[in-house]
């Protein structure tokens, strides 16, 4: 038998909070990376939403072809039938109502800009009226006496008169 003493256990430590999670990079669509490979894939998508629509291929060749899937395909195609109504509408045109846009923006920051001139002049003017009051209401209340002021003086400084 050996007296040496075994070094005491460790506390078992819950092994989920020994997992860490490895730092990973952030993982970009390759057409991100390069703007005119963006450029192409809108271009495939809209002829291949266009040759859908014109009977050329079915959907299922065309998603087969693009490599993408069906629920994919048809929200392209309800938001190139809805970007083709707004760019295709005699009511309002897009370089229109970006113009309308921009002189409602202007005719606001004028508004604004008016608003915030007058809104300083009160301001001055207040400041103004507010230290001309401080200077004619300034009453010493200094009696000359220690100690707190006499009940009289008191009910005579409320009413208003001057200190005696």
């Amino acid at each position: 038998m050996t007296n040496a003493t075994e070094p005491a256990a460790l506390p078992a430590q819950n092994p989920k909070s020994m997992r860490r999670r490895r730092a990973r990079g952030v993982c970009l669509p390759k057409w991100l990376l390069n703007p005119a490979e963006a450029q192409e894939i809108a271009h495939g998508r809209c002829l291949m939403v266009l040759s859908v629509l014109s009977g050329q291929q079915s959907v299922s060749e065309a998603i087969a072809q693009q490599k993408i899937g069906r629920p994919l395909y048809y929200q392209l195609e309800d938001r190139a039938l809805k970007g083709m109504v707004q760019a295709l509408s005699p009511a309002e045109s897009a370089w229109t109502s970006e113009r309308r846009e921009l002189r409602r923006a202007q005719a606001k920051a004028r508004e604004l800009t008016a608003r915030l001139t007058l809104l300083t002049q009160r301001k001055r003017s207040v400041e103004r009226l507010l230290n001309l009051v401080m200077k004619t209401k300034c009453v010493s209340l200094d009696t000359g006496r220690r100690g707190r002021p006499s009940k009289a003086l008191l009910q005579a400084m409320r009413r208003g008169a001057d200190s005696p």
